[in-house]
């Protein structure tokens, strides 16, 4: 299966971290287990996938969440292997959503074009995780994010 990439952090920690290589079109791309993987450099291009999974990497703004906490989001199965990773590392992860709606079983980031893309990407079945973190997001978060990201797709 092949896995799409986006993050708003840069991609330069999550070439050098999956071990990932330029291709002629200037985009970068790898294996990761079973897994084909690429980056994309525009989330616009995320809108049109079918037959992939996508994985989001974001910002996260201040709010009622700890610092160095993994904020997530996405479908069920992505989730419970991001939980699992996040166990094996004893890292907290917490499942939020995305929309501006206030909901009281549930923290929420004010991401509403992003909620729109990932309802409309369940609407195709196309698994989807979305990671995000505190700014500014210093190396040791890289490193937890590149880790869930091996985990989640090793799995």
């Amino acid at each position: 299966m092949k896995c799409i990439l986006y993050s708003e952090l840069g991609s330069d920690f999550l070439v050098q971290g999956l071990g990932l290589h330029e291709e002629e079109q200037g985009s970068f791309t790898g294996k990761l287990g079973r897994h084909e993987i690429e980056i994309t450099s525009s989330p616009d291009s995320l809108k049109n996938q079918e037959e992939v999974q996508v994985i989001y990497i974001g910002k996260a703004e201040p709010g009622p969440y700890r610092d160095g906490d993994i904020l997530m989001a996405g479908s069920d199965d992505l989730l419970d292997r991001a939980f699992h990773a996040l166990d094996e590392m004893e890292q907290r992860g917490v499942v939020v959503g995305l929309s501006s709606e206030a909901d009281s079983y549930q923290l929420n980031l004010n991401r509403d074009d992003l909620n729109q893309t990932t309802l409309a990407w369940k609407e195709k079945k196309v698994p989807v995780l979305c990671l995000f973190m505190r700014e500014p997001v210093d190396l040791e978060g890289q490193a937890k994010l590149v880790t869930i990201i091996r985990k989640v797709l090793n799995d």
